[in-house]
């Protein structure tokens, strides 16, 4: 006879803290990957010889980074955390966004300008990545970045024993998310510095979208029957998070802003405001997807054979 050991158990150690680290960690990554792969940090604005757009990154992931020291409590917890490379995506992260603000951060200072004077320009690289050191600086927080992107999403799925998390999907959702608001991001700086927005951001952020639309199809989808899974997509499709996800997530936050983006690409003139609307559709939706992504995170049922004598 087959009798449930252990029902299954919504897991409780993650939620809206853990979903707000994940979504400044991801939005932070984009605002400075993706302007810096257009080319366009310089033409969104300076402040004291700064980009804005570099500057808006450091304040998203610092604030990020508290968050996660805060999770982790005790300093020497957070130290314990850091020095797991090998086994903890945590650790990864955590090292990835201390290298990506002190290369970022230094590769951008010797632009800061005080009274008409540039105090730091003797430093020997160029803050614009033009030169070999400038260059080599910029790749590394480049690729740090992506880290950062990439890292909130793996630390769910390397949790093996939640079904729902335990899926290439879940990073690859939180990617998407983290570049569609980053876009969405870019193209408001633009508005704000009188930057025209160009169709291929809009077309890029379509794209994005549907990709985002695709795989959110493919997670639902996907070994739906499996224990542990089973029960957390009937709370998430049928259950009480119902509405917040399909009406919020996927309608409010992917499909709506996806429209707004083909709005874009063929009517010029409502560019600007397809970026701020993109902006108040995709930022909350985000948050919401992680946060519904953990709150859905259930430890299946465990089950025993149970041998009944025969007389």
């Amino acid at each position: 006879m087959d009798a449930p050991l252990i029902p299954a158990q919504v897991q409780t150690l993650w939620d809206a803290p853990h979903a707000v680290w994940f979504t400044l960690m991801g939005v932070g990554g984009g605002i400075f990957l993706l302007p810096r792969l257009m080319g366009l940090e310089l033409r969104l604005g300076l402040w004291l010889g700064l980009p804005v757009v570099d500057l808006i990154s450091f304040v998203v992931i610092g604030v990020g980074g508290l968050v996660l020291i805060r999770h982790l409590g005790r300093p020497f917890r957070f130290l314990r955390a850091v020095l797991k490379p090998g086994t903890s995506w945590i650790s990864r992260g955590a090292i990835a966004d201390f290298i990506f603000v002190v290369v970022a951060g230094l590769l951008i200072v010797p632009g800061f300008t005080w009274g008409g004077a540039r105090p730091l320009a003797w430093l020997p690289w160029d803050p614009r990545g033009a030169d070999l050191a400038g260059q080599t600086a910029e790749v590394v927080a480049l690729l740090c970045a992506a880290v950062v992107i990439y890292y909130a999403g793996q630390v769910l799925a390397d949790a093996t024993a939640i079904p729902y998390w335990r899926s290439l999907a879940v990073p690859i959702q939180f990617v998407l998310s983290s570049l569609a608001t980053s876009l969405a991001v870019v193209m408001v700086l633009e508005t704000l510095a009188g930057v025209g927005i160009g169709a291929g951001q809009c077309g890029l952020l379509a794209g994005v979208l549907v990709l985002l639309l695709v795989t959110i199809v493919w997670h639902l989808r996907a070994d739906a029957g499996a224990l542990g899974k089973a029960e957390s997509l009937a709370i998430l499709l049928r259950g009480r998070f119902r509405r917040a996800f399909l009406g919020g997530v996927v309608g409010a936050g992917t499909v709506l802003p996806l429209g707004l983006a083909l709005l874009a690409l063929a009517v010029p003139a409502t560019r600007d405001a397809v970026g701020v609307l993109a902006l108040v559709c995709t930022l909350p939706a985000g948050y919401v997807l992680r946060l519904l992504t953990l709150r859905v995170g259930i430890y299946p049922p465990v089950h025993a054979t149970i041998r009944v004598p025969q007389p």
